[in-house]
């Protein structure tokens, strides 16, 4: 009986942890309203993510998802940052029942068509509101074609210290965080986004 009680205590901790942490995200993605116009986001200002020193450079945190099929990639591969070494890289954390998600998705799957082979984009959903099918469903909606999956324990939503989505997150070649961004982007600050990458 000790033992049991002992093993379910970090359990129970992890859960109520997950139920805060979508209760939170949802009040964040759903303040901006279905039917609005969503707010621009705002950029994290210099110092506090990116924009610093190479010294003073946060490297991104290493993850690996199992992707959703699409025509690029076939159901349950294994796809992790470091397999990208040397390349830029957009991180867009989602939920397929968030409506600034979804506003955004057209323009992330345009732009990662454009700079294929130049920037590398991945896709990483937040499970509890939504399921595994539901993200899958929403790629064959909107016809994404790069590595996009869910976050099947949390763990990357907590390295990546998300608090609302969605929110994107920019590496440069060195997978340090050059930038991130909360909330829906167009297609014209994604672009300047990425261009700065590429610079």
């Amino acid at each position: 009986m000790v033992q049991y009680a002992v093993l379910m205590a970090p359990w129970k901790k992890f859960l109520l942890g997950m139920v805060l942490a979508v209760l939170l995200l949802a009040a964040a993605c759903t303040s901006a309203g279905v039917g609005e116009e969503t707010p621009p986001g705002e950029e994290t200002p210099p110092g506090e993510v990116g924009e610093a020193s190479t010294s003073e450079a946060e490297a991104a945190p290493d993850f690996e998802i199992e992707v959703f099929g699409n025509e690029s990639y076939s159901k349950g591969e294994r796809v992790g940052l470091s397999d990208f070494e040397g390349m830029p890289v957009v991180i867009n954390f989602w939920y397929p029942s968030c409506p600034p998600c979804r506003l955004e998705m057209p323009d992330f799957e345009a732009a990662s068509v454009k700079h294929r082979g130049d920037v590398v984009f991945l896709g990483v959903q937040l499970l509890g509101l939504d399921s595994v099918q539901d993200g899958q469903d929403f790629v064959d909606e909107f016809g994404i074609t790069y590595a996009i999956g869910p976050d099947a324990d949390g763990s990357i939503v907590i390295d990546y210290n998300v608090i609302g989505f969605p929110t994107s997150v920019f590496l440069d070649r060195d997978h340090n965080i050059a930038r991130k961004w909360s909330g829906a982007l167009n297609a014209e600050k994604l672009e300047e986004l990425v261009q700065g990458l590429l610079q």
